[in-house]
């Protein structure tokens, strides 16, 4: 029995709020770049980026692993998990990247050549947390 929907599942409904977190931490790290606080930024996309790893492994993948009964349900439900899976996949690798970057190397930031993949990684996690939120509505909204 779910939060928001008797149909969902109880720890679809928690990563959902996890994922709203998220992106309250992502916005409240954005808005320390843009004011030059930059160890700041980083340690709070940090905490992002460990929060979207905890969603991931403790969360998503057992149920996408435990998901192949719904397949059968409807064909937009694998149309739209699977690509979630995959953007989900790359927005972590980019994620990691840059907050292993930065902590090895903080002190760098005008020339740091990790940059030009932080703008393009929000976009990706913002399209991914839509993908995600279509998810949820196929699984448990959508009757």
């Amino acid at each position: 029995m779910g939060l928001f929907n008797p149909n969902a599942v109880f720890l679809s409904d928690v990563n959902l709020l996890l994922q709203l977190a998220i992106l309250v931490v992502l916005i409240l790290g954005f808005s320390l770049k843009r004011s030059r606080i930059y160890p700041k930024h980083g340690a709070t996309m940090a905490i992002a980026v460990a929060m979207h790893s905890i969603s991931i492994f403790a969360i998503m993948l057992p149920s996408l692993l435990a998901l192949t009964g719904s397949w059968v349900n409807s064909l937009a439900v694998p149309l739209v998990v699977l690509p979630h899976a995959v953007l989900g996949s790359l927005v972590e690798i980019l994620g990691v990247y840059l907050v292993l970057t930065w902590a090895l190397d903080h002190r760098e930031v005008k020339v740091c050549l990790r940059k030009k993949f932080m703008k393009p990684t929000l976009v990706l996690w913002l399209i991914e947390l839509a993908i995600g939120i279509c998810v949820y509505i196929l699984l448990y909204v959508r009757t």
